[in-house]
């Protein structure tokens, strides 16, 4: 190769570099601007979801509230109504965690008041005991119904 032909690639070499400089700092630059309106959005969508968590937490509250011995007062499938409390609480404890690091994300600190949005407690699931506890109660919470109704009926005033 010649002195001009090296020279010539060398220039070549160089515009190619200038060339991808260029398109490495335009990517840059996009990929700047995407995290910033992507950062953008999360703290509208943290501010919106600190506004109304308490609502969706009451909601599933309300869902998962009714405890098993109710269920299978009512007739519920005792196995059914011992993992539906279980699983409508660790749903609560989830929007719980979610909203303390909307929190965090948003002030850049946890909050100050320790309660706020704390974990529900959770126990060892000890399944047999939970629907023997749950069995225990509906059976006592008949008996006593059928005691009262039979005490109306059949007892004099």
């Amino acid at each position: 190769m010649t002195a001009i032909d090296l020279e010539k690639a060398r220039k070549a070499a160089e515009a190619a570099a200038t060339k991808l400089a260029e398109a490495e700092a335009a990517e840059a630059a996009r990929e700047a601007e995407k995290a910033t309106e992507r950062a953008e959005r999360q703290h509208e969508l943290d501010t919106e979801f600190l506004a109304q968590w308490e609502k969706l937490d009451a909601e599933l509250m309300a869902v998962g509230s009714k405890s098993a011995a109710d269920a299978v007062y009512e007739g519920a499938d005792p196995v059914a109504a011992v993992a539906h409390f279980w699983v409508e609480r660790a749903k609560r404890n989830a929007v719980r965690s979610h909203v303390r690091s909307a929190y965090y994300r948003l002030h850049g600190q946890q909050h100050p008041d320790e309660m706020f949005a704390r974990d529900l407690p959770s126990r060892d699931m000890r399944i047999a005991d939970r629907l023997e506890d749950a069995i225990y109660a509906a059976s006592r919470r008949h008996g006593d119904d059928i005691a009262e109704k039979l005490e109306a009926e059949w007892m004099a005033e």
